[in-house]
Parts: C-alpha cells; structure tokens; sequence
C-alpha cells in the first residue's frame, strides 16, 4: 500500500513540482493538493491520508490552524514544509504536533526521508542542528512553573508574545478582542510581577524559553 498524502501550500507551482517529485517515489501517493487551510482540512477529513505536508505561511493565514484542528490525533502524521527559517514558527509547529520540521531550501531527498521516518512512526524534528523536541522540552518545563500563577489561556497569550507578536496579531490568532487581549497581557505582567513585554522577554529567557 503506497503512503497517501495531502499538501497544503498557496503556491499552486510548488504544489505541481512537489506532486511530481514524490509520485516518482513508487511508495508515495499524493491525493490532494490544497492551498487554504479550510481545503487542506476538508481534504484530510474525507480522504483520511498518511501523512500531511503543510506550510507554515499561507496567504492572508497561517497552517497553525491545520495543526490546531488535528489536535492530539495521531494520524495523520504531519510534516511542516516552510521557508521560515524562525526558532519560534518551528517550536510551536512541534508543540502544536508536527511530527517532522523540513526546510524548503533542503534537498528533496531529507523530505523524502521524513515522510517515511513520520509514517513508520517516527520523529524528524533536528533542524540545522537543533533538536526541536529538546528545546521544547525546556519550554514545557518553564511553562508548568509559569501555569502555577497563569491560566491556559494567558499561557497561550505568553507564547504568542514570546514571538514577538502585538495585540491584534494575538487576538486574530485566539479570536479574541484586542481589548480581551490587552486584560490578559496587564494579567500576565501583574502575576508574574512584570513591567511590560522588555521585561518579560527578559523572564523568559532566564527560564530558558
């Protein structure tokens, strides 16, 4: 049985090259190309693939939310194809449940290898040298202390300022308010005894975020 996979990326020239390089693969089989996360979902809903490759930037939205709306489930395995080369993108792929991290400006033969490391079962997460699931491990660490003082929800606030993003960018990601937004940063500031972001950049360094 060959290894069927979706892809989701906007950019319909990568997908057909894409297409034709891993159906040279006898192994592989790809089912669906799709280029919003709504198809890309729709598409791994009906079609139940092996595994998924997905990139991280889509137009006018982000792949976060395929692996948001996988969840815990673990088929199928997904791998992150991006041109992002951003620590923090990475990390939250990973954490979000991506099973394998692959940059596009790597050779088609290290993609090639993921799918089938992801599809027996296994992890490809060592990017330039950096082992993903180790530096999140040290995130969950700094987290479980930061959740003795946060709620879920302004520990997910935290994340998203840790990569730098602003109020609104926070609140179209959580479908919040800005203004819900803003009560949960002055919160996050006043119970970890923070002035402002500065400060708690400095925090999180020191917990080794």
């Amino acid at each position: 049985m060959p290894i069927t996979l979706v892809m989701i990326d906007d950019h319909p020239v990568v997908l057909e090259g894409l297409e034709q390089l891993l159906n040279l693969e006898p192994d592989f089989k790809v089912i669906a190309k799709c280029i919003t996360v709504a198809a890309g979902i729709r598409a791994i809903e009906t079609l139940h693939p092996d595994v998924v490759i997905l990139d991280l930037r889509l137009r006018n939205e982000d792949g976060f939310g395929v692996l948001r709306h996988l969840g815990s489930r673990v088929s199928p395995a997904v791998v992150v194809l991006t041109a992002s080369e951003d620590p923090e993108d990475l990390l939250e792929a990973a954490r979000l449940g991506a099973r394998g991290v692959v940059l596009k400006a790597v050779a088609p033969r290290t993609l090639e290898r993921c799918i089938r490391t992801v599809h027996a079962g296994g992890e490809w997460l060592t990017v330039e040298g950096e082992n993903l699931a180790d530096r999140l491990a040290q995130r969950r660490s700094a987290e479980a202390a930061m959740a003795q003082k946060l709620t879920s929800r302004e520990l997910e606030v935290v994340r998203l300022l840790a990569n730098h993003h602003d109020n609104e960018e926070i609140a179209r990601r959580l479908d919040l308010s800005t203004g819900t937004v803003k009560i949960h940063v002055h919160h996050v500031y006043q119970k970890l005894g923070l002035s402002g972001r500065e400060d708690l950049q400095k925090y999180l360094k020191k917990k080794g975020y």
